[in-house]
């Protein structure tokens, strides 16, 4: 069994100390991510010459194996710690995405789409548990909000820069562009080198993950943030595809639309981390979240009815309900997350949690949104509707069952660990311990 090395406790009560390094190493990685994301696609359909249908089904695949995957790199990531861990993971990111210029067919197309699949699933969780081993307590739903913040204005920076470069028209453009993501990453990994490591109690070994993986409430948790998570393809594949297809609004105004939700998301996530500051406040926030989603849905599927500026409008107050579903969503699952993990498995399962995002952003939600709700049109977009209102009654339930339900405004601090009985301190049988 290892153990890391211990940081005072001073040094984790001075966040000033490492959050500018963590921040500017999350620019860093996202702003090439932005470059990658703007050019990847693109790149296998007009340089490498491989049709969509084939690359549809890559990037399916990848996203499964990288689900796979999860279990080891939480054991990985349980032996050796999440900064160890992520600079590991830079490290293989940057290589494989060097690895699109030696794309030449099927195999390694799946091979460097696999890759990037594993490393972009850990690399968020490895950050959060790194950030949550060295932020008090109090600060962690305000940091992760920075954190959020920041990862946006990457994105649009990465973005805006591959634009620029892709204004030529020619194929030269994209090489610079991927190169320029893999040195962000060789960056970062060396930003990650530089800093301490975090608090951690020992390590567990690998009977840990085995633990964790027959825990039901993260298995229910992480599967219910799925569900809640199909705003990634209602956004990223369904909204773009319904505009173009159902309306009459000209495709210019797609990222337009996307320029709404990135600027929202940037100005509001600070703001809003109050909505999911504590547990309760967190559940409250998932149902928030999953009615936005559902209304969103109901508005995507009323715009066909309008005319050309009519629906633009009603697009904006669907794109706009998503944000909100987003910017609370991706809140309440940083503070729940955190808040169930059992301390001594803390960074598996984030990671195994991470799962989630990949399942609905890669694995099931785009054939759900192309093979179900696409398929059906509008009354797809209103059974997706209905199913995310449902969903909203799941943590209200929750909270219902839950012992010893804390007032809105009590800090998680001052919470149990889930599965003890506030009262006694001894474990609930309702809610068995994981350790």
């Amino acid at each position: 069994m290892k153990t890391h090395t211990t940081a005072s406790r001073a040094e984790r009560d001075s966040p000033g100390r490492f959050l500018p390094l963590v921040q500017g190493a999350t620019l860093i990685e996202w702003t090439g991510t932005g470059l990658f994301l703007a050019v990847s696609t693109i790149y296998f359909v007009k340089v490498a010459h491989l049709s969509t249908s084939t690359v549809g089904t890559g990037l399916t695949i990848g996203g499964a194996i990288a689900v796979i995957a999860a279990v080891p790199v939480a054991r990985l990531t349980a032996r050796f710690g999440p900064r160890i861990a992520l600079i590991g993971v830079m490290l293989l990111r940057a290589a494989a995405t060097l690895g699109y210029l030696w794309v030449d067919g099927w195999w390694s197309f799946l091979v460097v789409v696999t890759l990037i699949a594993v490393t972009e699933q850990s690399s968020p969780p490895m950050v959060q548990s790194y950030v949550g081993a060295r932020a008090p307590e109090r600060l962690r739903a305000k940091v992760m909000a920075v954190q959020r913040t920041v990862i946006n204005l990457g994105i649009s920076l990465g973005g805006l820069i591959a634009g620029v470069a892709l204004g030529s028209g020619t194929e030269a453009a994209f090489r610079p562009l991927l190169i320029g993501g893999a040195a962000a990453y060789v960056v970062t990994a060396v930003v990650y080198a530089t800093a301490r490591d975090e608090t951690t109690v020992a390590a567990p070994d690998g009977a840990g993950v085995a633990r964790l993986l027959a825990d039901r409430a993260l298995l229910g948790f992480t599967a219910y943030n799925a569900l809640v998570s199909l705003w990634m393809p209602v956004l990223n594949v369904a909204f773009p595809l319904w505009l173009v297809t159902a309306t009459e609004v000209p495709e210019r105004y797609v990222g337009i639309l996307y320029a709404v939700n990135t600027v929202l998301c940037i100005l509001l996530q600070y703001p809003l981390n109050r909505c999911y500051s504590t547990a309760r406040r967190s559940w409250l926030s998932y149902a928030t979240a999953a009615v936005l989603l559902g209304g969103g849905a109901l508005a995507f599927a009323a715009a066909p009815r309008f005319g050309t500026t009519g629906a633009l409008f009603v697009l904006g107050g669907a794109i706009t309900l998503l944000t909100f579903a987003e910017l609370l969503q991706v809140g309440a699952s940083w503070t729940l997350s955190f808040d169930l993990a059992p301390e001594g498995h803390r960074s598996a399962y984030l990671v195994l949690f991470n799962t989630s995002r990949t399942v609905a952003n890669r694995v099931v939600g785009p054939v759900l949104m192309t093979g179900v709700v696409l398929a059906l049109g509008t009354t797809g977009w209103i059974v997706l509707g209905c199913v995310m209102l449902l969903a909203a009654l799941v943590p209200l339930a929750v909270l219902h069952a839950r012992p010893g339900r804390p007032e809105p405004d009590t800090e998680l601090r001052h919470m149990p660990h889930p599965g003890t009985d506030p009262r006694s301190g001894q474990h609930d049988l309702r809610h068995p311990p994981t350790r």
